[in-house]
C-alpha cells in the first residue's frame, strides 16, 4: 500500500489542483479522481474517460490512469499526476474491498510517434510494469488482474482533438482526416501529421501543439476496477473554494497549476552496471577418459549506459585437470575481450546482439593414456559472434538472464608435441629427432578458420549503480 507519508504529501496537492478548477465544494469535498482535470505542462486538460469495460451486470467500473515519459516503460511517481493516481487507486480499492472486486484490467497504450515495433514493445512493457506493481501492492487480487494493450492510441488522440476549443474548425478537420484515413498506412499517417498540418492562428505549429499537450496524455496505462458494490467514501478534505470562474474547456494556460507542482524533485533509483555470467555448456564438458572435466569459466559484462546498445565483456576460462597415473592433462588458461552491440536500444540488454572479440590462451592437453602423447602451446585469435538474451522471470527489471550464442573466427597457435608415456621419468620429453642444439620451442604452427565458440550462458546483474535524477513535473 502507499505509505501514510506519501498520502500526506499527495492529498494537499490533489486538493489544490481540484480546488483551482472549481470542482470541490467548500467543505468536506470528496475528491473524485475520475472527474479530474489532468495537468499537462503549463495548463490542464479535461481528461477524456474511456468507455467502461464492464457490462450491465456490474454496478460500477472505476478507472485510474498512469502516464509514462516519452520512450520509457518505467513507472515514475513524480511524472504528471501519477502520485495522485496511485493514491486514488489505493483508496478506491480499500473503499470497495478486495472481496467485492470482480476483475481488474490493465490497458496500456502509446502515443503515435516512433516506429510501430518500438511502440508495441513499450505498451507491452508498460502493462508488465503495472502488472508487477499491482501484484506487489495488492497480492490478494493477483488472480483477478489481467492486462491488454492498444499500442498506438489514434482514437484517443482524435477524441481530444474533437473537443479542443482553441484550434480552428479547419485545423480540426485536417487533423481528423489524417487520423481517420483508411488509405494511409500507419507510417504515412505519422509523416503526414509531422509535415502537412501546418499552422493554426491560435496555437501555432499544429503538430508541435499536439506533441506538447496531447501526446503525453495518451501515453498511459489505464486500470479498470470492476466491482459489484458502490464504494464507500474514499476520503474527504476540508478546503476553502477559491473565487474563480468555472470552465469545462481546455484553454491553453487558462488555469495555472500550483507552484509546488513546478519544483524540481530528485528521484533515486538503481540501474544495472555489471553482470556476472557463466557458460553452462562449458561447465558440463565431458571426455571419455577424463570423465566430467568442466571448462571452468566466468564472464563480466559492463553496461556503460543504462539502456544503450553497447556493452563490454571480459571472459576467463581456467580448466586445470590432471590425472598423473593415466597421463591425462586438460589445462587451459584463456582470456578474451568482447564488445557487443544489441539490435534494440532501451531493451534492458536483451534480445539479439552482434559481437566482436579478441583473445589469447596457453594450454597443456594430453588424453593419450597409453603413450602419453600431448601438446603444449600458446595461441591467439579473434572473430565475430551472434547471440540472443532472454530475461528470466516476470519482473520487468529481472536480474537473471539466459543467453544463447555462437562464435566464429580465426585462431593460430604455436605449439610443441611431447611424450609423457613410457619410459616416463617424471618429466616431459619432446618429439625431436635432430640435434638438441637446433631445437626451437614452439616450432609447430596450427591455424583454424571456422566455429570458435558456442554457449548457453546464465547471467545475473551483480552490481547496480544508484542514479539520481532531477525531474520537473510537466
Amino acid at each position: 500500500m502507499i505509505s501514510s507519508l506519501k498520502r500526506a504529501l499527495f492529498l494537499p496537492l490533489l486538493a489544490a489542483i481540484f480546488s483551482a478548477t472549481g470542482m470541490l465544494s467548500p467543505v468536506n469535498a470528496q475528491i473524485r479522481y475520475s472527474e479530474s482535470l489532468l495537468p499537462v505542462r503549463d495548463t490542464v486538460v479535461k481528461r477524456i474517460l474511456p468507455i467502461p469495460a464492464s457490462d450491465s451486470s456490474y454496478i460500477a467500473t472505476d478507472y485510474t490512469e498512469i502516464h509514462f515519459r516519452l520512450n520509457k516503460p518505467e513507472l515514475d511517481i513524480s511524472y504528471m499526476d501519477n502520485g495522485l493516481a496511485m493514491l486514488h487507486l489505493d483508496r478506491v480499492i480499500d473503499s470497495i474491498g478486495a472481496e467485492n472486486i470482480t476483475a481488474i484490467e490493465i490497458v496500456s497504450q502509446s502515443s503515435p510517434e516512433g516506429t510501430l515495433e518500438r511502440n508495441q514493445w513499450l505498451t507491452k512493457n508498460r502493462s508488465e510494469v503495472m502488472l508487477y506493481y499491482m501484484y506487489r501492492v495488492f497480492p490478494s487480487l493477483k488472480e483477478k488482474i489481467s492486462m491488454n494493450t492498444v499500442t498506438e492510441s489514434w482514437d484517443n488522440l482524435a477524441r481530444y482533438v474533437a473537443q479542443d476549443p482553441l484550434i480552428t474548425e479547419d485545423t480540426r478537420k485536417r487533423i481528423l482526416e489524417v487520423i481517420d484515413s483508411k488509405e494511409l498506412s500507419v507510417a504515412a499517417k505519422k509523416t503526414r501529421m509531422k509535415r502537412s498540418l501546418g499552422k493554426d492562428p491560435n496555437v501555432g505549429n499544429v503538430y508541435s501543439y499536439l506533441l506538447e499537450y496531447y501526446y503525453p496524455v495518451i501515453r498511459n496505462s489505464g486500470i479498470y476496477i470492476l466491482h459489484n458494490v458502490e464504494p464507500k467514501t474514499a476520503f474527504n478534505i476540508e478546503i476553502e473554494k477559491p473565487h474563480i470562474d468555472e470552465t469545462s474547456s481546455i484553454p491553453k494556460g487558462a488555469i495555472e497549476l500550483p507552484s509546488e507542482d513546478k519544483k524540481s524533485e530528485s528521484t533515486v533509483r538503481k540501474r544495472p552496471l555489471l553482470a556476472a555470467k557463466t557458460n553452462l555448456l562449458y561447465n558440463s564438458f565431458f571426455t571419455k577418459d577424463l570423465g566430467w572435466g568442466p571448462i571452468y569459466n566466468i564472464e563480466a559484462e559492463l553496461y556503460p549506459t543504462e539502456n544503450g546498445r553497447w556493452t563490454w565483456l571480459l571472459e576467463y576460462e581456467f580448466p586445470w585437470h590432471t590425472v598423473l597415473d593415466k597421463h591425462q592433462y586438460f589445462q587451459i588458461l584463456n582470456l578474451q575481450f568482447e564488445g557487443r552491440r544489441y539490435f534494440r536500444k532501451a531493451s534492458n540488454h536483451t534480445g539479439h546482439y552482434l559481437s566482436a572479440y579478441l583473445g589469447a590462451n596457453l594450454y597443456d592437453i594430453c588424453f593419450d593414456k597409453q603413450a602419453g602423447h600431448g601438446y603444449q602451446g600458446e595461441g591467439f585469435g579473434g572473430g565475430l559472434g551472434y547471440g540472443y538474451v532472454i530475461p528470466l522471470g516476470k519482473k520487468p527489471d529481472t536480474r537473471w538472464k539466459l543467453e544463447l550464442l555462437v562464435k566464429a573466427g580465426a585462431y593460430m597457435t604455436l605449439y610443441d608435441p611431447y611424450d609423457a608415456g613410457s619410459p616416463f621419468r617424471g618429466k616431459y620429453y619432446y618429439e625431436w629427432y635432430d640435434a638438441p642444439s637446433l631445437f626451437i620451442r614452439r616450432n609447430m604452427i596450427f591455424r583454424w578458420f571456422g566455429p570458435t565458440g558456442i554457449g548457453a550462458t546464465i547471467s545475473y546483474d551483480l552490481i547496480r549503480k544508484k542514479v539520481t535524477e532531477d525531474d520537473k513535473t510537466k
